[in-house]
């Protein structure tokens, strides 16, 4: 990700908490609304990144992070009634989900559009001259007359 200055973070922020609300509205609506909105912010970032449009993956990276605490948020479990060792494994648990929707998810995706992206133009070799390929003008007026 690219941070460019404060108003960027302020951006990302932003989209995290609207995206955090958005997934938490979606989750007392049903489940089928949390995967509709899961499969939006996915997809935008799986297109984002086969276009290589990085503000917008870091868009959908944000969203995706919101998601993933609307997730846990949805399974928060009482922690205050049971005892320490429980109580460390229900933290670690969130702590897991919270990596999988920051860290895991895009990297899996990123690695998804990795196979639908375009191959990259090979560079020209450095000092010497490329020619301009033919506009169809040109080739119009060169085809050989049979």
């Amino acid at each position: 990700m690219k941070f460019k200055g404060l108003g960027w973070l302020l951006l990302l922020l932003l989209a995290w908490f609207v995206f955090f609300v958005i997934a938490t509205l979606a989750w007392t609506a049903g489940v089928g609304w949390a995967l509709g909105v899961l499969g939006v912010v996915w997809g935008t970032f799986l297109l984002a990144d086969v276009k290589q449009w990085v503000p917008l993956r870091d868009l959908a990276w944000a969203a995706g992070v919101g998601f993933g605490l609307s997730v846990v948020r949805w399974l928060e479990v009482p922690i205050d009634s049971v005892s320490g060792m429980a109580r460390w494994l229900v933290l670690g648990g969130y702590a897991l989900c919270l990596a999988f929707f920051a860290l895991i998810a895009p990297a899996l995706l990123g690695l998804l559009a990795q196979r639908f992206r375009p191959p990259a133009e090979p560079e020209p070799p450095a000092g010497l001259p490329v020619e301009a390929p033919a506009s169809p003008e040109m080739l119009r007026r060169w085809d050989p007359k049979d």
